[in-house]
C-alpha cells in the first residue's frame, strides 16, 4: 500500500495541523497516512492512535533511519532548517513537500509551495502544502472537505469529567480558565497566578449562575488556593489528552493563555479569548475552523512594563465576552 507520512514538531503545532492531516486523508484515501514523530514530545502516546483518520502512528528515536526504511510516496514536513533539509536530502525519497528555503528551493525531489505567508494562519500554511503535493486534484476537491467533522474525530475519555462534575449543581454556563503553559512561561507572556484567581473570582461573584473552572494539570506546580464551594471549582487533569478534551467539551467558553487547550478547543469550536503574543496570535491562534468566535489581546515584548494597565485590559475583554453569553 503506498504511504504518505506527515511530521510536524511539538503537541500544539500538531493540532493546528489537523485540517491539513484530515485533507490529506479525504484527499488521498487509497493511501496510508502515518504521523512519524521523535516521541519526546508527547506523554499520551495512545491518543493520536485513537484517531480514525490516521492510520498509523509511530515514535521514532532514529527518525531517518525509520524514514528511510518506510519509503514513503510523499513525506510532507513542517520544519524548516536546513540540516534537517539536507538530512532529508541523503535518503532520495520519491516525493518531500516542505515549506520553501533556499535549500529546499534547489532540489528537484523537493517541492515547494511559494506563498506569501503574512498573517497567514499555520493552518492554512500547512494547507499549502497538502496543495503543493497536486493542485489541480486539491482545488477539485478540498471545497467538498468538511472541517467540522474534525471535532468528532478527537478521543475523548469521560472518566474524570464525570467524576468532576458529580454533584456539581447544573449551571447556566461552563466557563474555562487556563492560565499555565510551559511555552507560555519561556516566552514571558502570561500573568501572576494572584491575577487569575483575582479574575475568576471577580468573574464567578459577577456571574453567580455561571460555574468557572479553573484547568490545572497534576504535575502542574500552581496550587490554587480558594475556596471551591462557590461557583468556582477547579478541574485537574492526568496525563489524558481524551480526558482534556472531555472537559473542554463542556465548556462554553473559554479564557486562556498560549497552550494545547487553545488548539483542542479550536478543534471543537469553543469559543476562545486569549492572552498571546503578535506572532503566536498570527500563527497559532484559534478561529482556524470558523465555527467558534474566537478573540485575543496582543502583546509585544516589554509588555511588563505596563503590566497592570494589560491585565486590567485583558480583564475588562473577559468581562466583555462573558456578559455577551447571557
Amino acid at each position: 500500500m503506498k504511504k504518505i507520512i506527515f511530521h510536524a514538531d511539538g503537541f500544539g503545532d500538531l493540532l493546528v495541523c489537523f485540517k491539513a492531516i484530515y485533507a490529506l486523508k479525504m484527499l488521498y484515501p487509497q493511501y496510508k497516512l502515518i504521523l512519524l514523530h521523535s516521541g519526546n514530545f508527547l506523554s499520551d502516546k495512545e491518543f493520536l492512535r485513537n484517531i480514525n483518520f490516521i492510520d498509523e502512528v509511530m515514535y521514532e528515536s532514529q527518525f531517518f533511519e525509520k524514514l528511510q526504511k518506510l519509503d514513503p510516496q510523499i513525506f510532507v514536513s513542517t520544519r524548516r532548517d536546513s540540516a534537517f533539509f539536507r538530512e532529508l536530502q541523503k535518503l532520495h525519497l520519491k516525493k518531500v513537500v516542505v515549506y520553501p528555503h533556499f535549500y529546499s528551493v534547489v532540489r528537484t525531489n523537493f517541492l515547494t509551495p511559494l506563498f506569501f505567508r503574512g498573517k497567514k494562519h499555520m493552518s492554512e500554511c500547512v494547507l499549502q502544502l497538502v496543495r503543493k503535493i497536486d493542485k489541480r486534484h486539491f482545488d477539485e476537491n478540498f471545497p467538498k472537505l468538511d472541517f467540522n467533522k474534525v471535532k468528532d474525530f478527537l478521543p475523548s475519555d469521560e472518566n474524570l469529567t464525570n467524576e468532576f462534575l458529580k454533584g456539581i449543581k447544573k449551571y447556566e454556563k461552563i466557563i474555562g480558565i487556563n492560565a499555565f503553559s510551559n511555552f507560555s512561561e519561556r516566552s514571558g507572556v502570561n500573568f501572576f497566578i494572584k491575577d487569575w484567581i483575582i479574575l475568576a473570582l471577580n468573574l464567578a461573584k459577577q456571574y453567580p449562575n455561571f460555574l468557572f473552572v479553573l484547568l490545572n494539570f497534576e504535575e502542574n506546580c500552581i496550587q490554587y488556593n480558594i475556596a471551591q464551594n462557590t461557583n468556582i471549582k477547579v478541574f485537574v487533569n492526568n496525563h489524558s489528552i481524551a480526558s482534556l478534551v472531555s472537559i473542554s467539551k463542556k465548556l462554553d467558553y473559554l479564557i486562556t493563555i498560549d497552550t494545547g487547550n487553545l488548539h483542542i478547543c479550536d478543534i471543537l469550536q469553543i469559543p476562545t479569548l486569549a492572552f498571546t503574543r503578535k506572532l503566536t496570535a498570527f500563527r497559532f491562534s484559534g478561529g482556524s475552523y470558523g465555527g467558534g468566535e474566537f478573540d485575543n489581546l496582543i502583546v509585544k515584548p516589554g509588555w511588563q512594563k505596563k503590566y497592570q494597565e494589560v491585565f486590567d485590559a485583558f480583564s475588562k475583554k473577559a468581562f466583555e465576552k462573558i456578559k455577551a453569553l447571557k
